[in-house]
C-alpha cells in the first residue's frame, strides 16, 4: 500500500500535467477561465478526498494491528494471571504444610524434652535409692565386723 507521502509525490506529476493542460485549453480558448478554475477546484477536492481515504485506510490498518497486539497482550496477561493464581494456591498449601510440620516438630520436641526430664528425675531417684542401699550395705558391713 502506498504511503501518504509517496502517494502525494506520485500524484504531483499528473497534477502538474493537468494544470498545464487546463492552462493550454484556456489559452487556446477552448474552455473559459471559470470552467478551468471549477475543473481545477473539483480535481483538487477529489485529490484531497483520495488523500484522506488513503490516510484513513492506513490509520485503520494501524488501529487493527494495535488492536491485535492488545488482544495478544490481554491473552498473555490472562495466562499469567491464571499461572499466578495456581502458584498462589500452591504457596498456600506449602505454607499450611510448613505450619503443620512446625506444630508437629514442636510437639515432638516437647515430648522428647519431657521424656528427658522424666529420665533425669528417675535417674536421680534411682541414684538416691542406690546411695541409700550402699549406706545400708556399709552399715551392715560395719556391724558384722
Amino acid at each position: 500500500m502506498l504511503l501518504p507521502r509517496r502517494w502525494t509525490a506520485t500524484a504531483a506529476i499528473p497534477a502538474a500535467a493537468t494544470v498545464c493542460v487546463l492552462a493550454l485549453l484556456v489559452l487556446a480558448g477552448l474552455i473559459s477561465f471559470g470552467a478551468a478554475a471549477a475543473t481545477l477546484a473539483f480535481l483538487v477536492a477529489l485529490a484531497a478526498l483520495a488523500y484522506l481515504a488513503f490516510s484513513v485506510r492506513r490509520l485503520d490498518g494501524k488501529a487493527q494491528r494495535i488492536d491485535l497486539r492488545i488482544r495478544k497482550h490481554e491473552a498473555e496477561l490472562a495466562r499469567t494471571t491464571a499461572a499466578l493464581k495456581t502458584i498462589e494456591t500452591r504457596l498456600d498449601q506449602v505454607a499450611r504444610a510448613v505450619e503443620d510440620s512446625a506444630a508437629r516438630r514442636a510437639d515432638d520436641l516437647g515430648a522428647i524434652l519431657a521424656s528427658l526430664g522424666e529420665d533425669r528425675v528417675n535417674a536421680m531417684t534411682r541414684a538416691r535409692e542406690v546411695e541409700a542401699l550402699r549406706a545400708e550395705v556399709r552399715a551392715l558391713a560395719r556391724d558384722s565386723v
